[in-house]
């Protein structure tokens, strides 16, 4: 297995070698292209001259190994953000190099410009597929051990977790034996933080070359976290800081919602006259529902839906819920039941795909919601379940999506909803917010806990 795991590194920088030079050729013959339909300075050179600089190749795939896109990869979200500061890096460098040996004039531009672009789209996406074949299809990944003490039952829920994750190129296969330990065989170990003391890390580390701590500290922001060290005190400082509680930050999270609600508004547009259309025809009552939910600083908004239920639906709720009593848990562990009588045959449609929600966006326009964050509620259930994390929701604005919804949706009750949006408060940042809207996306075609 540890030839395979050599041999996988081995595959994944050859890929990327390949991939670079053909980002270039691609953007070699898109300019040539181009430059016969537009009024562009035909090239006085060939594609030789960039295939022959052998050093842009070198210099990003050094900068991706610099910021350890060859190491410890876990999602391939983590690989997105690798490779997009690997390739900025790595952007400006060839450009240093090309003033340094007097050819910036000399090259194109667009040439060095559109390959940059194409390699941060297919260097992802031929990684992607790599990995996808060796962990996930043949299985080459790198056997790990799980740290557990006798008793506890954390261990086999975390080895589950992480074993789903086929792309971080590990494989869970136990705990470490003590005989594993005292000869040195164990490879990479993940230790809950639980777990890793003082005494605990010491025996473990001599025996382990990778040593991973898994943490389920919901108050820390781990995202936003740095470690400074003082190695003449033998002390380690972690610093984290509080993604949203920043006005720098706050004001940066309004201009992004502003454009792309603005450019949603204007992509989107068929759709506010399809979907009221279709809102009509298929039952009586108003296109919008509109409902009370809280905001920033706890201040009362009327938010804005695509009516999904009938006109009725209190009476056919009352009436369900005594002839199912059964489903009562369930309404008020989540707030909503599957196979809701209420909800009409569009509604269904509507709320499987998410675009009821599309009016919001009206929302986030006047400042009352954002694109990203806590999913609004009503006072009654912020003052049930919210308590606790009550001064962190009063900060910000409740959001469109979020992490809760590209977490299951529906499936998620709301104790596990409301630690999902105290995560995400702490670990704000721009890249989160473009990863949820992404993965949004992905759950508005699955449908998973769509209800």
């Amino acid at each position: 297995m540890i030839n395979a795991r050599y041999l996988s590194k081995f595959l994944i920088i050859v890929t990327d070698i390949i991939v670079i030079y053909g980002s270039i050729v691609i953007a070699y013959y898109m300019r040539t292209w181009s430059g016969s339909y537009f009024d562009l300075v035909l090239l006085n050179h060939g594609l030789s001259l960039y295939l022959s600089k052998w050093w842009i190749p070198f210099i990003v795939v050094a900068s991706i190994g610099y910021h350890r896109g060859y190491g410890i990869v876990v999602t391939i979200w983590d690989d997105f953000l690798i490779v997009q500061k690997s390739l900025f890096m790595s952007f400006l460098m060839v450009w240093v190099v090309f003033s340094m040996q007097k050819e910036a004039e000399t090259v194109s531009r667009i040439v060095i410009t559109v390959s940059f672009i194409n390699m941060l789209i297919l260097i992802l996406i031929f990684r992607g597929v790599l990995k996808f074949l060796l962990f996930k299809v043949m299985d080459w990944r790198q056997y790990a051990s799980i740290f557990e003490k006798t008793g506890e039952g954390i261990v086999s829920t975390l080895t589950s977790l992480l074993n789903k994750e086929w792309y971080s190129g590990y494989k869970i296969m136990g705990s470490p034996e003590k005989s594993s330990l005292s000869v040195g065989k164990i490879d990479a170990l993940f230790l809950p933080i639980e777990y890793a003391n003082d005494e605990t890390v010491k025996k473990l580390k001599p025996a382990i070359k990778d040593l991973i701590i898994i943490s389920e500290m919901s108050g820390l922001s781990f995202m936003n976290t740095e470690i400074k060290t003082f190695l003449d005190k033998n002390i380690a400082l972690i610093t984290t800081t509080n993604g949203l509680l920043s006005k720098r930050k706050m004001f940066i999270k309004r201009v992004f919602d502003l454009v792309l609600a603005i450019l949603a508004l204007l992509v989107l547009s068929p759709l506010f006259l399809v979907v009221p259309l279709l809102v009509k025809l298929d039952s009586p009552g108003p296109v919008f529902f509109r409902h009370k939910r809280c905001g920033k600083k706890m201040d009362e908004f009327k938010m804005v839906k695509f009516r999904t239920m009938k006109i009725d639906g209190k009476n056919i709720l009352e009436k369900f819920l005594q002839d199912n009593p059964d489903v009562i848990e369930d309404l008020e562990d989540r707030n909503k039941i599957r196979h809701d009588p209420r909800v009409t045959k569009i509604g269904s449609f509507l709320r499987k795909t998410s675009l009821d929600e599309l009016p919001q966006l009206l929302n986030v326009i006047c400042g009352e919601m954002s694109i990203v964050g806590p999913r609004p509620d009503t006072k009654e259930a912020i003052s049930k379940y919210y308590m606790e994390y009550s001064e962190i929701y009063e900060n910000i604005r409740p959001g469109i999506t979020g992490l809760w919804q590209v977490s299951g949706r529906s499936e998620i009750d709301y104790v596990k909803r409301v630690k999902l949006d105290y995560l995400y408060t702490l670990n704000w940042s721009l890249w989160l917010d473009m990863v949820i809207i992404l993965k949004t996306f992905r759950a508005m075609l699955n449908r998973k806990g769509a209800y």
